[in-house]
């Protein structure tokens, strides 16, 4: 194990996609792992230290003896309707982050690894971004992890922070858009429809945590953020042709783009009514646009190598789905 590697990590949102596989990982590795959780919960990690950051006050008595926390606690990328759930992104994303930082600083802990996003920097498009981007965040989402970086590199730092934006994080058990695709085809609420060329960037949840292990032990890493991708970009119709192939179905003819055009114009007519709609223009560009990121710096740096292509991860999916049916 690297001499700089954590050898007592404290993770937060540890219960999480990502976070349970991070303290699993760090388990195997010999690694003495605390999660905070909000509520009792079993899982790899060697202690539990109870609270909703944000809400409640950590004590930086839990932290005594910590080398590195991994902050991956947050409240999930939605589209915020109410003041409400904007305010809710403040309270866990910017007052749990200083909360949580305050008492790393007390606690004389080395390391802090913010899991952020990309949407710290925008909604990206069809130009490649990297960490150079002029950061202009467009959701309370991406605002309040902005806020959350900057009080982590700058306000509140311990000696070595790191932030890591990622993009689209995909892999058995997410529960994102890509989850959601694949339960509509197979249901067969998909159809076959003709996407025009675009082009996303994305990330495998095991790339994810490696990342993670490589920010906390290489010195390089110290005060830098990082953009993840697997360095691949693909395209809506190699992913609905990849997941039809996964579930052995065959898409049918395609149909125009046009119609899910016209049924996004009708979704966001029943939003203004106050009403529900699974599809928005907001959603059909999420799964139409592009949005493409450069993993280059990250690679070159701390010499990430991701292991994982979205094809591969469609398989994974689709057959971990296959056993909860």
């Amino acid at each position: 194990m690297n001499a700089s590697f954590p050898m007592r990590a404290l993770v937060t949102g540890a219960s999480g996609f990502i976070g349970r596989l991070l303290c699993r990982e760090l388990s195997t590795l010999g690694c003495e792992v605390t999660a905070v959780l909000r509520s009792p919960g079993v899982g790899p990690w060697g202690a539990v230290v109870r609270a909703e950051l944000g809400r409640d006050s950590l004590d930086s008595c839990h932290l005594e003896g910590i080398d590195t926390i991994f902050h991956l606690a947050g409240k999930a990328h939605t589209r915020a309707r109410t003041a409400a759930e904007v305010s809710a992104y403040e309270t866990v994303h910017v007052h749990g982050t200083r909360s949580l930082m305050v008492a790393a600083r007390q606690a004389g802990v080395r390391c802090c690894v913010l899991l952020s996003s990309v949407k710290a920097m925008g909604e990206g498009g069809a130009d490649v971004w990297d960490e150079t981007t002029p950061c202009d965040p467009q959701t309370p989402y991406g605002v309040t992890k902005l806020a959350a970086e900057r009080i982590v590199l700058e306000e509140l730092p311990v000696s070595c922070p790191v932030v890591l934006r990622p993009t689209l994080v995909y892999g058995a058990g997410s529960k994102g858009n890509l989850d959601l695709m694949i339960r509509a085809v197979r249901k067969g609420l998909f159809p076959a429809i003709a996407f025009p060329p675009n082009a996303r960037s994305m990330i495998h949840v095991v790339d994810v945590v490696q990342a993670c292990l490589l920010a906390a032990g290489h010195p390089a890493a110290c005060g830098q953020t990082y953009i993840l991708t697997d360095g691949l970009e693909y395209a809506t119709n190699d992913i609905v042709g990849w997941i039809f192939e996964a579930l052995g179905k065959r898409p049918g003819v395609r149909l125009p783009f046009g119609l899910l055009q016209a049924a996004a114009s009708l979704g966001d007519l029943a939003g203004r009514l106050g009403l529900h709609s699974p599809l928005t223009s907001d959603a059909l560009d999420k799964l139409a646009g592009s949005a493409r990121y450069s993993n280059a710096k990250i690679c070159r740096e701390l010499g990430f190598a991701p292991s994982r292509g979205l094809r591969q991860g469609i398989r994974e999916m689709v057959s971990t789905g296959s056993e909860r049916a």
